[in-house]
């Protein structure tokens, strides 16, 4: 045992003394990250300003390079392509943002006022299609049958009032971040106008050693997690706009909130789909029963369309992790993180993943360097020498 953890030791030093510069740079991204996620309340807005500085970069450099005159006043070019793609986004989100504001919340507040009526109203169905099943059941179990559904309403109720508890408490906890959310504009227009500045800072405040890997995970993290984030919400709009569509067709009630909530569940990976679909299947079975199974089908008819056509074109290969997989890490992400660890546990591990594999290119790559190492007190020459 003692020889064992001698050479096991020997091993961990070794392999520090050989890559302790790439062990140190990742050191150093994953204490940043930590912080990042211990100040996540205060840091909200800012993390919203950078996605939405990722989102909108690509159309400021097109817009950049064809604005007049061409090579000639590159810093006036560049904040007009930032004020014209500044000012459509604004306008593009926060009419969204309106709009959900005054038709989804309010949608949602009626729907959570009502609910006591609602879940005895999906009993109430519940006991009418299993009355035919139970009379085929012995006595004991009919009572059995009858106690679940009971206690399943009792349930519901409590599901219904935590959940909106806590989007209560959540409202409230965004009160203290008001004042980043108010300088979120400012703080998004100068990230955009001097990008490219920033990013020539921050990489000459790194020594010259972790710069390259420092600008190798970076650039992982940006294909991986970047590119979840697009396909996530272009998925997720796109899954929004049929259910909507959809739901307003059958003349399902609460419609705009329900496809939102369909669309916000699409961030989840796996289960998500399933989520939104049930809570309009259940919306509608109070409601109104006699169109439930045409949402059922709809959600279904949705989720075929996505997973067959939308999901290999748009999201691609950027999650690359098993659904077995999936689902332990939205449980430990749940545990651990709450609603955003259920949202950010699969991209991080698959973009944790990517960043192990590139360790294991670079060690690969060591072993296969020359070894110019003097022996037998022989000194390399240069060739002709």
């Amino acid at each position: 045992m003692r020889a064992q953890g001698f050479y096991a030791g020997r091993l961990m030093t070794e392999l520090f003394r050989q890559h302790w510069r790439l062990i140190i740079s990742l050191a150093v991204i994953v204490f940043l990250l930590a912080r990042a996620w211990a100040w996540r309340g205060v840091l909200l807005p800012f993390a919203i300003g950078l996605v939405m500085a990722y989102l909108m970069l690509p159309g400021i450099n097109w817009l950049e390079k064809r604005l007049p005159p061409k090579g000639k006043w590159h810093k006036a070019r560049r904040i007009f392509a930032v004020l014209i793609v500044f000012v459509i986004t604004l306008g593009v989100v926060g009419g969204l943002l309106s709009y959900i504001i005054v038709t989804v919340v309010r949608t949602f507040t009626d729907l959570f006022s009502r609910a006591p009526e609602y879940i005895n109203t999906i009993l109430e169905q519940l006991q009418e299609w299993a009355e035919a099943f139970q009379q085929q059941l012995p006595p004991g179990l009919q009572t059995q049958v009858e106690q679940f559904i009971s206690n399943l309403g009792l349930q519901l109720e409590a599901v219904m009032e935590n959940f909106a508890q806590g989007g209560i408490a959540f409202i409230s906890g965004t009160v203290g971040s008001l004042l980043g959310f108010a300088a979120l504009p400012l703080f998004l227009f100068y990230l955009l106008k001097d990008y490219h500045q920033i990013k020539r800072n921050i990489y000459s405040f790194i020594p010259e050693w972790a710069a390259e890997h420092t600008r190798n995970i970076s650039a992982i993290i940006e294909r991986v997690l970047g590119g979840y984030i697009k396909a996530t919400l272009v998925l997720g709009a796109i899954v929004a706009t049929m259910s909507f569509i959809g739901l307003s067709i059958l003349g399902v009630p609460y419609a705009p909130a329900l496809a939102f909530f369909a669309g916000v569940t699409e961030m989840i990976p796996t289960i998500g789909p399933w989520i939104g679909g049930g809570l309009a299947a259940l919306v509608t079975l109070s409601t109104a029963p006699e169109k439930a199974i045409l949402v059922v089908l709809l959600f279904i008819g949705i989720q075929l369309l996505e997973n067959n056509l939308l999901v290999p074109r748009i999201q691609g290969g950027y999650m690359r992790v098993h659904p077995a997989a999936v689902l332990v890490l939205l449980v430990m992400g749940a545990y651990i993180g709450g609603l955003w660890g259920i949202i950010l546990a699969v991209p991080l591990a698959a973009t944790a993943g990517r960043i192990i594999r590139y360790i294991r290119e670079r060690q690969a790559l060591k072993k296969q360097e020359p070894d110019c190492t003097p022996q037998s007190g022989i000194t390399p020459q240069a060739p002709g020498g």
